[in-house]
């Protein structure tokens, strides 16, 4: 997990983030066949997650390690269609893509300096999800293992300011846009 963060040059403040944070998501999977290689995918599930943003600017009067950590757990809703090549044996390639709705129930609403929670983010937003896989025919149960890519298609950050914490401020002037960006590696038993 990781956001997408485009600085404003509003004052010397930048914000990044330098490492990718690793989370953890469980779902449940409902298929309904289309046609003998489409099929429309719902795949509701609750992603674990924590990202952090270092904050530095030009003058040096932040410290490089000044930042703050966004902890999230996300409601994902996507609605995928996915692409089944011809089964070879017991392998069977496939492309799925579509959009998802998440909602992020620990978004923070409100700046907290003292929490060090230096900026506020919009619970609700949508992505574009793409992603390719391989379905296993097992005796059993079919297992499939599926790279994903999730693309936040609007600004998450809360622009408002909040008179409570006017320290705070520069923190949110210093990012012009962020959107999330989740890589998954999936596991699926059917």
């Amino acid at each position: 997990m990781d956001y997408g963060i485009r600085n404003s040059s509003k004052d010397n403040h930048r914000a990044e983030q330098v490492t990718f944070s690793p989370g953890f998501s469980v779902g449940i999977i409902s298929d309904l066949k289309l046609h003998e290689n489409f099929s429309l995918r719902f795949q509701p599930g609750l992603e674990f997650g924590e990202r952090r943003i270092l904050y530095s600017d030009d003058e040096d009067r932040l410290t490089p390690a000044s930042g703050t950590t966004l902890e999230s757990v996300v409601i994902n809703l996507p609605f995928l269609l996915k692409y089944r090549a011809k089964r070879l044996d017991n392998y069977r390639p496939y492309l799925v893509g579509g959009f998802s709705y998440k909602m992020d129930v620990q978004a923070p609403s409100h700046l907290d300096v003292e929490d060090n929670v230096m900026v506020s983010i919009k619970p609700n937003y949508f992505c574009l999800e793409i992603g390719a896989g391989i379905d296993f025919y097992l005796p059993y149960f079919k297992f499939a293992t599926e790279l994903k890519f999730s693309l936040g298609l609007q600004d998450i950050l809360n622009h408002k300011l909040d008179p409570e914490n006017p320290d705070a401020h520069y923190y949110t002037h210093s990012i012009n846009r962020m959107n999330s960006k989740v890589v998954t590696l999936s596991f699926h038993f059917e």
